[in-house]
């Protein structure tokens, strides 16, 4: 008997061993409560117009992910603060904790999802080229050659991808808070290339009719992505409920109209 005893002691106390981490874990990190009890939800954002930008007269956030922001924030019952930051520091901003989600237009990717979550994506777009006017080429592929350069901004995944599709071209990063700098680089003659999302280089052409630049690729965008959110990993709540948010927005008809008001595109 006592023998059966020491038995069933040692098993409850292995078990008890092995739970204890992941039930302290689970408890660990709750941000849905922490947002609730502060009454703030912080969102991290950085510009990229027009999914977010700073209005040059008032200095206030404004576009699609602000309203998408301000709408979570109205759904959590809370006050919303939109705090400043770059492309390039995002994500080290999000895992230092300096805001409790990252709201910008950003390509769910397996390299960043290394070290953040993703929710589900809220809009799905794809790449196109923006070249100078006088790049003599027609396919982008053709822009896989020394004698072009393409650039990219610190902290986007164009930089990854410009080195994977355009291996043999020359390389240009430059930093930047300015999410159209790229483009610009392309407009002043300083590069010959740059990769970005469909929409942006669009709006770009459509703000600046003379400028000397064209979109390769605008009928079959590379590598169609989708757009999504960014937290801390192991937040299983804090997904769950965005997940779920973003699927309501969805049905709803606000995440359409919302990109019909900055996008002019259902």
């Amino acid at each position: 008997m006592n023998r059966l005893k020491t038995v069933v002691a040692s098993t409850l106390l292995a078990l008890t061993t092995l739970l204890a981490p992941a039930a302290k874990a689970q408890e660990a990190i709750d941000t849905v409560a922490q947002i609730k009890q502060a009454g703030i939800l912080k969102v991290g954002m950085a510009d990229s117009v027009p999914a977010q930008q700073k209005n040059p007269i008032t200095g206030e956030w404004e576009g699609f992910n602000v309203d998408m922001a301000k709408n979570l924030a109205e759904v959590l019952e809370v006050k919303l603060e939109i705090v400043d930051t770059t492309w390039s520091t995002i994500i080290p901003s999000l895992v230092q904790k300096q805001f409790d989600i990252a709201m910008v237009d950003m390509f769910r990717t397996p390299a960043r999802a290394v070290t953040i979550d993703f929710t589900d994506s809220y809009m799905t777009t794809g790449n196109t080229w923006l070249v100078g006017a006088d790049v003599d080429v027609t396919d982008w592929k053709q822009l896989n050659d020394p004698k072009y350069s393409a650039v990219s901004i610190a902290g986007m995944a164009a930089v990854a991808q410009s080195d994977r599709l355009l291996p043999e071209a020359q390389k240009k990063v430059i930093v930047s808070d300015n999410a159209v700098a790229g483009q610009l680089e392309v407009a002043a003659g300083r590069a010959s290339a740059h990769l970005s999302d469909l929409l942006q280089n669009a709006l770009f052409m459509k703000a600046n009719p003379n400028a000397k630049v064209k979109v390769l690729g605008a009928d079959a965008p590379i590598e169609a992505t989708g757009y999504s959110y960014a937290v801390r990993p192991g937040d299983y709540h804090f997904h769950a409920f965005l997940n779920t948010w973003i699927a309501y927005a969805t049905t709803t008809g606000f995440i359409s109209s919302t990109k019909l008001k900055w996008y002019g595109i259902e």
